[in-house]
């Protein structure tokens, strides 16, 4: 009798550490695995001479826009600093990508396709997603789309109207094709004043967004400044759209004017 009160007492001894290291465990998950803050993060890429625009200078521009969010910190850093598990800290994070091929470490690729909170990507380097672009976000990366004889992407389709780019990014545009309209809304485009050929500029692809190439903003308020103080309202809100929900107007838009 004594045995078997012995055995039963060593078993449930035995039963509550169990209990107990479950318990431990789960709770060390859960530190672990905060929420994340209410902050920006803005990568760009470091400074070069071949580079279109200065990433750094655009993240104070966007810093500009973000100002009226209050409660929200804003950092920034350079991409080549990327560290693992970064993306998840802020819930709201930027890329901007103005040198061509920059590499981008591909750790960062994979925070930012699978993080739950809002994403933007800027520009260049919209290829080093590889297949997930097309499988994920259904856009194809074609070419970058340069002014040579046939003019560029210079005039910008948006609800329902349209106007002209300013500055550096008349030079050159990220050039996509639309492979699977059913992943993604379009929420901006852009023509070819001489071919009259539309493109997608702004996509949003559940709470990624995703922008062509790298605005002009200016300090004082215009065109361009105006529809991404709207997107960036979209960005931080968590807004998400129905897919392709823009399309037919801003292609109605663009039909309208070229007549």
């Amino acid at each position: 009798m004594r045995l078997q009160k012995g055995a039963w007492f060593r078993s449930m001894v035995l039963l509550g550490l169990v209990i107990f290291g479950s318990l431990g465990i789960a709770a060390f998950r859960g530190l672990s695995q905060t929420a994340p803050m209410n902050c920006v993060q803005i990568y760009f890429d470091s400074e070069s001479r071949d580079q279109l625009a200065s990433g750094k200078a655009f993240a104070q521009q966007l810093r500009g826009l973000l100002a009226p969010y209050i409660g929200y910190a804003i950092h920034s850093s350079r991409i080549a600093d990327y560290q693992s598990g970064e993306v998840h800290r802020c819930d709201k994070n930027i890329y901007v990508g103005t040198h061509f091929d920059h590499r981008v470490p591909r750790v960062f690729v994979e925070d930012f396709m699978n993080s739950k909170g809002s994403v933007a990507w800027f520009g260049y380097n919209i290829w080093q997603m590889g297949p997930r672009l097309e499988n994920e976000m259904g856009l194809r990366f074609l070419r970058m789309a340069r002014q040579e004889f046939t003019g560029f992407f210079d005039e910008v389709l948006y609800e329902g109207g349209f106007f002209k780019k300013t500055g550096k990014t008349l030079a050159e545009q990220v050039e996509l094709l639309p492979s699977d309209m059913s992943k993604f809304s379009m929420l901006a485009e852009s023509r070819n004043s001489v071919t009259r050929e539309i493109v997608p500029y702004i996509v949003q692809s559940k709470n990624r967004f995703y922008v062509a190439d790298v605005p002009t903003l200016g300090e004082a308020p215009n065109h361009i400044s105006l529809m991404f103080t709207e997107v960036l309202a979209r960005f931080m809100e968590g807004r998400v759209s129905e897919p392709s929900s823009k399309q037919g107007k801003l292609i109605a838009a663009s039909e309208s004017k070229r007549h």
